[in-house]
């Protein structure tokens, strides 16, 4: 490490073939093999099931019209189908993206408007959001429903029983094929697609176990494809032949049971999460046997020291640490759990770097390169990252050594483990959703009363973050604060709601070039509150 730059080793295996391929062929090989559990139903899907399931979507999408490179949209919750028009579209060439039923008619607008489908497979539930979303757009995708609708088609007749499903064959493709587009906030508060290949989507798990800490068998995973880290755990799957548990809504005792009834080896999860777990009685604690569960995974946010050992002592037979990683780069870190005194004294750190990747930390000021325990930028180079943003510039977000800037704050100590500090950008998560406070701002900001607006995320023990806002009012203005609680209650979506609390105040400290201040308006709020 002369150079201030931390590297892992190359991997022992790299995947090349296509996504969509490689699971095909994988389960005519083991296709009695359990794929999938879903969490909620308890319904079990063999290998073979999900590709013949996968074969007739593809050949009913076919006739649809869809073509190689077409994009296919989904907008559904985790479980058993959710993979089914991923892989369908993928034995054709087409390309995956996703959103998520809990987001708004016009955050799902703005998805789709990126992307353009040809098809959009949507939750019995959300048909309405979908509806909503397409309102007056000039795009014209075909909608399929994965359940019934009288106005559309449904997913279980596109399913049904075919003469060429015997000889269907999935389109080859290669590893720099485009698989997946998922979408961050990338380097700026702007939400971008983000270009996922088949080289990324299937060695995101296979660098990930490599590190000794995703262990296969049975892995559990809380996310739809709307989430990279689905992409990732799903191939860890697919690669070794091994099965996964999915659902939506899990309950801290309804995981517990999962654990000990399918005898689960891994799971990811968020902070979030991680307070069921910790708030449960010890009686119900008492009722479940986890000692099948070799590692417990948390990311998406940085977690307190406090409830990680919570989360150890009420998990005894297993091991839990943090994992980083970002839409951009694929999974970054990991801890080998191996590595006994490493995971006794480094209790907050993410890990060190999976095959393939090298990281460096560096001055926010000067850009120049930070030693060991100094804090500054992280910036990551892959084997396994994005190939680009989807119809956007991807230049900026690359330094000149070809280290993508994620906009996390940590360092990384003598060991080479990583400590992630927190987000640079102003971008925050409640619980596991990434919020742009712009888009509070813009609502806020359409009030006739208010002059200015800022938005920020307020620290939260178990949601990571709560929005909160202060305002500016114009001249003579009498609206009450009660006024524009109810005025924006009325307007923002429940991942959006003020839950930190609204402030008026006179001016807001600004920057010589007339900036806000967002982070001494947030410290304020704080000390206020």
């Amino acid at each position: 490490m002369e150079d201030l730059i931390v590297r892992s080793t190359q991997p022992e295996n790299v995947y090349t073939n296509g996504f969509g391929e490689y699971f095909f062929e994988k389960a005519a090989e083991i296709g009695d093999s359990i794929f999938q559990i879903d969490g909620n139903t308890e319904k079990i899907e063999t290998y073979d099931r999900v590709k013949t399931r996968t074969t007739r979507l593809a050949i009913g999408l076919r006739q649809l019209g869809l073509k190689p490179k077409d994009v296919v949209f989904i907008c559904c919750y985790s479980g058993n189908d959710n993979i089914i028009p991923v892989l369908a579209t993928l034995y054709l060439g087409g390309c995956v993206s996703s959103g998520d039923p809990r987001l708004t008619a016009e955050d799902t607008r703005y998805l789709i408007e990126q992307v353009e489908p040809k098809v959009i497979f949507v939750e019995q539930n959300s048909v309405l959001t979908i509806e909503k979303a397409l309102k007056g757009s000039k795009l014209r995708p075909s909608i399929v429903v994965m359940g019934y609708h009288e106005s559309y088609s449904c997913m279980s007749t596109l399913e049904a029983p075919h003469p060429e499903e015997v000889d269907f064959e999935p389109i080859k493709q290669t590893e720099s094929d485009l698989a997946f587009i998922l979408f961050s906030s990338g380097t700026t508060s702007v939400q971008k697609g983000v270009h996922v290949t088949n080289r990324y989507a299937l060695n995101g798990g296979n660098i990930w176990m490599e590190t000794n800490n995703l262990i296969p068998g049975v892995i559990m995973h809380f996310t739809s494809f709307f989430w990279g880290t689905a992409i990732m755990l799903t191939s860890a799957c697919i690669v070794t032949g091994t099965a996964r548990i999915v659902g939506k809504d899990i309950t801290g005792e309804r995981y517990l049971y999962l654990v000990d009834k399918y005898k689960m080896t891994y799971s990811f999860c968020s902070n979030t999460f991680t307070y069921q777990l910790t708030n449960l009685d010890e009686e119900v604690l008492k009722k479940y046997d986890t000692s099948s569960l070799v590692s417990f995974s948390v990311g998406g946010a940085v977690m307190q020291a406090a409830q990680i050992q919570r989360l150890r002592d009420i998990l005894p037979h297993t091991k839990v640490t943090m994992t980083y990683g970002s839409t951009e780069c694929n999974v970054i870190c990991s801890f080998d759990i191996s590595d006994d005194k490493a995971y006794r004294t480094k209790l907050v750190s993410s890990g060190q770097p999976v095959p393939g990747v090298e990281i460096k930390v560096v001055d926010l000021e000067s850009g120049k390169l930070l030693g060991p325990h100094q804090e500054g930028e992280i910036r990551v180079r892959s084997s396994f990252a994005m190939s680009g943003y989807h119809k956007m510039e991807s230049s900026e977000v690359f330094d000149e050594d070809g280290f993508i800037k994620v906009g996390d704050y940590g360092y990384y100590d003598g060991d080479k483990y990583i400590f992630v500090l927190g987000r640079i950008k102003s971008m925050f998560k409640y619980q596991y959703f990434q919020i742009l406070p712009e888009a509070i701002e813009r609502i806020l900001l359409l009030h006739p009363d208010v002059e200015e607006a800022v938005v920020f995320g307020v620290p939260h023990r178990v949601d990571n973050n709560h929005p909160g806002a202060v305002v500016v009012l114009k001249p003579n203005s009498d609206v009450t604060l009660e006024d524009l609680k109810s005025y924006c209650n009325s307007r923002l979506s429940n991942l959006h709601k003020l839950r930190a609390g609204l402030v008026i105040l006179e001016k807001l400290p600004k920057t010589a070039t007339g900036k806000i201040q967002r982070r001494i308006v947030r410290d304020n709020f704080i000390k206020m509150k």
